[in-house]
């Protein structure tokens, strides 16, 4: 689905803002009942979203789910 909405947009030459996902990090971890490791985990989350742009594994996929994966690892990684 990804891919067809890329080659539409190309297609179309349409120029649409592509949505950042780190910028959901924080409002879902916030949710989430980290306590005091909110702040370390969310961390984690972002240096996770950051690896998955430099390795395209975030294009074609919504930027929620990335967010919750990278969260759902962090949070494994930091014992919840």
């Amino acid at each position: 689905l990804g891919s067809c909405f890329l080659k539409f947009t190309r297609m179309l030459s349409l120029t649409l803002p592509i949505i950042d996902p780190s910028l959901y990090i924080h409002r879902f971890a916030s949710r989430l009942e980290f306590g005091d490791k909110t702040h370390f985990v969310s961390m984690s989350a972002l240096r996770l979203v950051q690896r998955m742009k430099r390795d395209w594994i975030q294009t074609g996929r919504r930027p929620s789910g990335i967010c919750g994966a990278a969260l759902l690892i962090a949070a494994r990684i930091h014992g919840f």
